[in-house]
């Protein structure tokens, strides 16, 4: 999967600046060693994806911040969050419905 300028940063500021835009975000780590370089005072940044502008996470400073997020990341998050999965109609052969 390539990923090309997949993302769209506001960072965000300690001090009283106001934040700042990137359109065109390649590689989310690296981008963050920017931040850290240029714009040492940054809190945190809030990622969007480029095309359809849709709020994708939150990084704080020092945080872990992969290069690109995955869908496999996605789902690690997602899956943490499921407390209940409707198996209805999956190999239904022996399921009995037991409501929650």
């Amino acid at each position: 999967m390539a990923h090309k300028n997949d993302y769209s940063v506001i960072a965000f500021f300690s001090d009283d600046t106001k934040p700042k835009r990137w359109t065109y975000v390649h590689k989310l780590y690296g981008f963050s060693l920017f931040l850290n370089r240029k714009h040492p005072a940054w809190r945190y940044m809030n990622v969007y994806d480029r095309r359809s502008g849709n709020f994708i996470r939150r990084f704080y400073r020092g945080q872990s911040i992969p290069n690109f997020l995955t869908v496999l990341f996605f789902l690690t998050f997602s899956i943490s969050n499921l407390h209940y999965i409707p198996l209805y109609g999956f190999n239904n052969t022996a399921t009995i419905q037991i409501p929650c």
